[in-house]
């Protein structure tokens, strides 16, 4: 008998945890209790949409102060304010200047208001 491999681990934004789990509602008819509370959790706080997410994503990244896992947070959070971005930013290496902050805010921005 053949050892499961774990699943490795992958961050994914809220908008693409509502649209999988969108999909599979509509595939299968029906969620778990679980998957029920996520996506409702999803609906609610999800700002943007997945392909918007993606772009908002790979344009944050672009500063390499900011790795994936910190987008992702960007992503889900769409912080309004600079003192928003500084406590995302709070516990990680990534130092950024108030241009690089004023950056990540006027990305927000454009994806949260389009």
């Amino acid at each position: 008998m053949a050892i499961a491999q774990p699943v490795p681990e992958k961050m994914t934004t809220l908008a693409d945890v509502k649209e999988l789990l969108e999909k599979a509602e509509t595939q299968r008819g029906e969620l778990s209790y679980e998957q029920k509370l996520a996506l409702e959790h999803a609906r609610r706080f999800a700002r943007m949409s997945a392909a918007d997410a993606k772009k908002l994503i790979e344009e944050v990244t672009q500063n390499p102060k900011i790795d994936y896992a910190n987008a992702v947070r960007v992503a889900d959070m769409c912080p309004s304010h600079a003192d928003d971005v500084r406590a995302l930013f709070a516990k990680t290496r990534a130092n950024l200047d108030e241009s690089e902050i004023q950056k990540v805010l006027e990305i927000v921005q454009k994806y949260v208001a389009g």
